[in-house]
C-alpha cells in the first residue's frame, strides 16, 4: 500500500494520501496550509484535481476544513452519514470551527458512509468501521489485507481522543478502542502524531 503523510502542520491533522487506481485522501486539514499540501502533492506529480475522493474520519475543522479546496476541483467528499450534515452546513459548533475562531465552508458530501461499506481503490480496499466516541460519527478505515488502520482521533500512540466536545462519549470511545485492539494490525495511522504498532499504555 503506497501511503504518504502530506499534512500535520499545526493546526492541521495528519493528511494521508493513498495512491492506487483511485487516489484517496484521508482528511484534508483546516485548509489554511493548503499551499503546503499542494506543494507536497506536486512533489509526487499530482494536483488537487487528481484526488478522486477525500474521506473525512470526522467533521472537526482540523480534519475537514480543507475539503473545499478539493471539492472545487471535482473531488468527491466522503464521511460517515452521522457527520455529513455538519460538514455540509459547516456547523460552527459540531465542526469546532467556532472554537478555532474560524468559519468552515460547507461542501456536499456525496458518499455517506456507514459500518461495513467498502471503498475499492484498486489493489487496496478500505473497510469502513464506525468507531464513535470522539464524535458520534467518527469512522476508521481498515485495509485488512495489509493490516493498516486509519483511525482519526480515536487513539494515538500516547493517548486517546477527547470526548468533551459536542457528541463525544467516553463509553463509546472505550468500546471503539477495545474493538480495534482485537484487530490484527501491522500499523495504526492516527489523526495526529506518529504512526505506531502498539500503544505505550494499557486501555
Amino acid at each position: 500500500m503506497e501511503v504518504h503523510q502530506i499534512g500535520g502542520d499545526p493546526p492541521d491533522c495528519n493528511i494521508y494520501l493513498i495512491l492506487d487506481e483511485k487516489i484517496a485522501l484521508i482528511d484534508s486539514g483546516t485548509g489554511e496550509n493548503f499551499q503546503l499540501v499542494a506543494s507536497r502533492l506536486s512533489d509526487l506529480g499530482l494536483r488537487a484535481r487528481d484526488v478522486d475522493m477525500v474521506i473525512n474520519t470526522h467533521a472537526h475543522f482540523d480534519h475537514a476544513g480543507g475539503n473545499f479546496h478539493f471539492y472545487r476541483e471535482g473531488c468527491k467528499i466522503a464521511a460517515h452519514e452521522l457527520e455529513a450534515g455538519a460538514i455540509e452546513k459547516g456547523d460552527p459548533d459540531l465542526t469546532l470551527a467556532g472554537l478555532f475562531g474560524r468559519r468552515m465552508e460547507g461542501v456536499k458530501v456525496s458518499l455517506r458512509l456507514k459500518e461495513g461499506d467498502r471503498l475499492e481503490l484498486g489493489r487496496n480496499v478500505l473497510e469502513v468501521l464506525h468507531t464513535p466516541g470522539h464524535t458520534r460519527g467518527s469512522l476508521s478505515l481498515l485495509e485488512r489485507r495489509e493490516g493498516i488502520l486509519f483511525c482519526g482521533d480515536l487513539i494515538f500512540r500516547d493517548g486517546v481522543g477527547r470526548t468533551d466536545f459536542p457528541t463525544g462519549d467516553p463509553l463509546e470511545l472505550r468500546k471503539s478502542i477495545r474493538r480495534i485492539f482485537r484487530l490484527d494490525l501491522t500499523k495504526i495511522c492516527p489523526g495526529h502524531g506518529p504512526e505506531f504498532r502498539k500503544c505505550s499504555f494499557q486501555f
